[in-house]
């Protein structure tokens, strides 16, 4: 096929490609020329270091497909700076002129999502939890003590059995065999299949994967909700919560590297399967579900850069407000008074998705309820006014800042 035409852009020095905060753009620009630094407010010491990009790189890609606000600001640092702009309608044509461009894209997107995650994961440290630097095989053996603990014993056979069979010479391949023999009477399958096994059924509950784990498959939610999580200093914390057309598990497969966190069926759920060597086909053949891919994708890091703003707020009613307002923002719900709600969980879920210490998880739980904002029908959240949950979310972050503020500007300091 004939190459795809794009215009190309030039900026001068000092100009701004992107402000933070703005809204999304209709396209996104690839490096032709020049250099361009980018910031953020809240800026990750990794990501200070990778600050100057050049010939090459995306810009404002994950704003422009996923149609959210912009979550960086990029300015040109050389005399000038010569940009492809490429607009999101021109996606599908540029994947399909050059799949590699494609795999490039997607492989940069799923480090990025490690890394995000890893970083909320660090944030927790300051709500209580401990982070363990092990390797995984350490990580998944201790997922399977938390659900022994539990007497969660089907999960945990089904984890100790992952164990053997991923790290045949682990540190603690011998413990977890005995554990897997001993656990073994409460073996029964983790899911159902429809008319193939593309389509499999996870009760409530029930473990999708483990962190930890290798993996060669990535999976699209048809019907339910599955919760992303962690275990960390032997508590459970909840990365995301996802739903129908959301799609997980890819990072395994493109990185080939363990799963990064477990992924739990938080209702009965329904999923499409997709193997390594299908998908790997598809970003050849299928343009369309490569470009959907990257839009989920792209929403998935804003999302993230998002939760740690949020994370760095030290009131723990303040950063349960800030993601109830994450949440209707997400799901493009104007803040208009009178306005009600239904959220896809309830409060115990709502703690460990902001960090709330177990030892404070009633306290919190009950501060919260008491505002009146929200409520806690059939084991979810529900408001019948989101205009009063963005007004609480941007309270508590305009006192943190004042509060920020007069610290910077106390006397002595």
């Amino acid at each position: 096929m004939p190459a795809p035409q794009f215009l190309v852009v030039k900026f001068r020095k000092d100009m701004y490609l992107l402000v933070e905060g703005k809204h999304a753009e209709e396209c996104f620009f690839i490096i032709r020329e020049g250099t361009v630094r980018i910031s953020k407010q809240v800026q990750l010491k990794e990501e200070e270091k990778k600050s100057i990009i050049g010939p090459g790189n995306f810009i404002g890609i994950e704003s422009a497909m996923s149609q959210r606000s912009q979550i960086e600001s990029a300015q040109v640092v050389s005399d000038e700076a010569l940009m492809l702009s490429v607009q999101r309608s021109q996606f599908e044509d540029l994947i399909k002129y050059n799949s590699q461009i494609a795999m490039k894209i997607i492989q940069q997107f799923s480090r990025r999502i490690r890394f995000l995650n890893s970083a909320l994961s660090r944030l927790s440290i300051k709500s209580g939890y401990k982070i363990n630097d092990d390797d995984e095989s350490l990580a998944l053996f201790r997922m399977g003590d938390f659900y022994q603990k539990l007497s969660m014993n089907q999960q945990a056979h089904y984890i100790f059995k992952r164990y053997v069979e991923c790290y045949p010479k682990g540190d603690m391949v011998k413990e977890a065999y005995t554990k897997e023999k001993t656990l073994e009477k409460y073996y029964k399958p983790s899911y159902k299949t429809g008319e193939n096994d593309f389509i499999r059924f996870y009760e409530e509950g029930s473990l999708i994967f483990a962190e930890g784990e290798f993996g060669r498959e990535l999976y699209i939610i048809t019907k339910g909700l599955v919760k992303i999580t962690k275990i960390l200093n032997g508590n459970e914390i909840i990365i995301a919560v996802l739903k129908q057309g959301d799609i997980f598990g890819e990072m395994a497969i493109i990185e080939n590297k363990p799963r990064s966190a477990a992924a739990v069926a938080l209702e009965d759920v329904t999923l499409m399967v997709v193997l390594k060597e299908n998908f790997m086909l598809m970003s050849k053949t299928n343009p369309q579900i490569i470009s959907r891919l990257t839009c989920i994708l792209s929403e998935r890091i804003w999302f993230s850069y998002k939760q740690l703003a949020i994370a760095l707020i030290r009131d723990p009613i303040g950063r349960a407000y800030n993601y109830l307002s994450l949440v209707l923002e997400k799901n493009n719900i104007e803040p208009r008074s009178g306005m009600s709600y239904a959220f896809d969980f309830g409060l115990a879920e709502l703690m460990k998705l902001v960090f709330v210490p177990v030892d404070q998880h009633k306290e919190v739980s009950t501060g919260i309820i008491k505002n009146g904002v929200v409520t806690q029908l059939g084991g979810k959240l529900f408001t019948s006014d989101v205009e009063e949950i963005f007004k609480l979310g941007t309270y508590y972050k305009n006192k943190q800042e004042r509060e920020a503020s007069q610290y910077r500007f106390k006397p002595g300091y």
